[in-house]
């Protein structure tokens, strides 16, 4: 029994470890070399840019769906910002898109989470990372964001001229 299991994870890890060096890895002549890390994202974003518009690849109708409502939120919600006739409403809108936003994108990422279920355990493994990372990434952009408007608003003043009372 246990020699069935060694043998199980001795045929699995050789091939992870084939397929993931694959992405990473160019031939050139007989010496294979490991493409440069700006390389392997760009490669990346076109293999998933390719894909999203590929026949062979099924994406469910929620999936599309709150996709396109997540879209539709944040339109309505920059347009909300521009247009000076919706400037009574702003805040009422920019709240209740808020609110649909935050909740699109948590459903969102709920529908999807399922899917480390289905994959490798290297690949699940991989994927949580990167979902951290973005996570990290988010948090660390939205707090330098803040600072540099709070540095910005500190920074600009304006002098209001008030008349001296009768």
């Amino acid at each position: 029994m246990d020699d069935v299991s060694k043998n199980d994870s001795e045929s699995n890890s050789p091939q992870l470890s084939e397929d993931s060096n694959l992405a990473n890895t160019e031939e050139k002549g007989n010496i294979t070399q490991r493409r440069s890390p700006v390389e392997t994202f760009l490669k990346g974003i076109k293999y998933v840019n390719d894909l999203t518009v590929s026949e062979q690849v099924q994406v469910r109708d929620t999936d599309r769906a709150t996709s396109y409502f997540l879209l539709i939120c944040s339109l309505v919600t920059v347009v909300s910002l521009v247009v000076p006739m919706m400037a009574p409403q702003r805040m009422p809108l920019l709240l209740v898109c808020d609110v649909l936003v935050g909740a699109m994108i948590f459903y969102y990422i709920v529908n999807r989470f399922g899917i480390l279920t289905t994959l490798p355990a290297r690949q699940a493994l991989l994927c949580w990372q990167l979902m951290q990372g973005s996570l990290f990434f988010g948090i660390f952009f939205t707090i330098n964001l803040a600072l540099l408007v709070g540095m910005i608003v500190s920074s600009t003043h304006i002098d209001v001229q008030v008349p001296p009372p009768n």
